[in-house]
């Protein structure tokens, strides 16, 4: 699956703060292969707006991430995601949410 900035940005913040061994394992690598590194840092300009407290980049340089996931990683964000179904959430986030179910989706 591809994911954009945005949605590297918001898929830590679905994932639960505690959990077992194995979830706690899972997260960690899922967190290690959306990472944003040091380069595309800089090359994305991703920055803090010190007015607002929001984080921006230049989206014209931004190139989405190809990221395979195990079918336990993607078990896990489905989890995840279950858990957040109720709440309320701007819709781009939303937008994440989708992606990921897209791709549980097409490994069926």
């Amino acid at each position: 699956m591809e994911l954009s900035v945005k949605d590297r940005l918001y898929l830590p913040t679905f994932l639960p703060a505690r959990g077992n061994f194995k979830e706690f394992n899972l997260k960690k690598e899922i967190l290690r292969k959306i990472a944003i590194g040091d380069e595309e840092r800089k090359v994305i300009n991703l920055r803090e707006n010190a007015e607002d407290k929001r984080i921006e980049w230049d989206v014209e340089k931004e190139q989405p991430l190809p990221v395979e996931f195990s079918s336990d990683e993607m078990a896990y964000l489905q989890t995840a995601c279950e858990k957040i179904s109720d709440e309320e959430l701007p819709d781009d986030m939303w937008g994440t949410v989708e992606a990921i179910y897209n791709e549980l989706n097409t490994d069926m």
